[in-house]
C-alpha cells in the first residue's frame, strides 16, 4: 500500500479511532521513556496525561485536514502533504492550551510576552512532534485502507470465481457492468456478455475487485475510469474503452472521493 492509494472512503472508520487512541497511548509511553526536558519535573502520570492528548489532538487535526483537502479534489499525494505542512500551524494553539492546562507553559515563551512571538515559537517547537504524528497516522491509514478493497493484485480473485457464469474467454479485467431488464451486461477488456444474473447479486460479489456502483443500474471499475465530468444536471464517467457511464448525483461525491487519490488525467465539474 502506498500513500497514493489511501482513500478516506476505503478506510474502516470504526476501527480507526481505536488505532489512533492506541497510538496516542503508546506515544505517551515513549515520551516518558525519552524524558523530554519540558516534562522532566512532572510526575509520571501527569507527564503521560500531557503527552498522550498532544498526540491524540495532533492526529485528529491531521485527519481533519486530510479530509478537507481530499474533498477539495487535490490529486495524489497533495492532501497528505498539505495536511502535514499545515499541522504545526493548527496544532500550536492546541499545544499551548494543553500546556497551560497542565501548568507547564514554556518559560521562554512566557517571558516573550508578545502573542505573535509566542505563537511562532510554539509552531517551531511542535513541528517535529506534528511531523512524527502525521507519518504515524499515514501508516495507520495505509493499513486501514486496503488495495482493491482488501486484495493486492497478486491475490485478487478471478472474475470467474466470483461470477461462475462469466465465460473464461472474457478474462478478469472487468471495466463495467450494467443492468438490462432481467439481464446483466458485463464488459471486460476482452469483450462483453449478457448474463442471466441479478444485478444486485453481481455488485455484491464484485466488492473485492475495487469498483463502485455509480448509478442504480451501473457498476464501474475504478481502475478503468479516465474522466468524470458534468453532463447537464447529471454526471458521466468515461471508461478506458471509451464507454460513457451515467453517475447519479447521489453517488457523485462518493465516486469523486474514491478517485481523488488516483491519477485521473482531468477533472471537470
Amino acid at each position: 500500500m502506498t500513500l497514493n492509494e489511501v482513500s478516506l472512503t476505503a478506510i474502516d472508520w470504526r476501527a480507526l479511532p481505536k488505532k489512533v487512541l492506541v497510538a496516542a497511548l503508546i506515544g505517551g509511553c515513549i515520551a516518558l521513556v525519552l524524558e523530554p526536558d519540558h516534562t522532566s519535573d512532572l510526575p509520571i502520570l501527569a507527564a503521560f496525561g500531557l503527552w498522550s492528548p498532544h498526540i491524540l489532538f495532533a492526529a485528529a487535526l491531521f485527519l481533519a485536514g486530510l479530509a478537507v483537502f481530499q474533498r477539495l479534489g487535490l490529486p495524489a499525494l497533495l492532501p497528505a502533504v498539505a495536511s502535514t505542512l499545515l499541522l504545526p500551524v493548527l496544532f500550536a494553539p492546541v499545544s499551548l492550551l494543553l500546556d497551560y492546562g497542565f501548568g507547564k507553559p514554556d518559560e521562554e515563551l512566557v517571558a516573550a510576552l508578545h502573542p505573535v512571538k509566542i505563537y511562532i515559537s510554539e509552531v517551531m517547537a511542535v513541528a517535529p512532534v506534528a511531523l512524527t504524528v502525521a507519518l504515524v497516522v499515514v501508516f495507520i491509514l495505509a493499513r486501514a485502507a486496503p488495495v482493491h478493497d482488501g486484495h493486492t493484485e497478486a491475490t485478487r480473485p478471478s472474475l470467474k470465481s466470483l461470477i461462475d457464469t462469466v465465460p473464461l474467454s472474457l478474462g478478469d479485467d472487468i471495466i463495467r457492468m450494467h443492468a438490462q431488464d432481467h439481464y446483466v451486461e458485463l464488459v471486460t477488456t476482452n469483450g462483453s456478455v449478457l448474463l442471466t444474473e441479478q444485478f444486485g447479486d453481481c455488485v455484491e460479489r464484485l466488492t473485492q475487485l475495487g469498483g463502485v456502483q455509480c448509478h442504480r443500474s451501473h457498476w464501474i471499475s475504478l481502475d478503468h475510469v479516465r474522466d468524470l465530468a458534468r453532463s447537464g444536471s447529471a454526471y458521466l464517467c468515461t471508461m478506458s474503452n471509451g464507454d460513457q457511464v451515467p453517475v447519479s448525483r447521489r453517488r457523485y461525491s462518493e465516486l469523486k472521493a474514491r478517485l481523488s487519490m488516483r491519477d485521473i488525467p482531468s477533472w471537470r465539474s
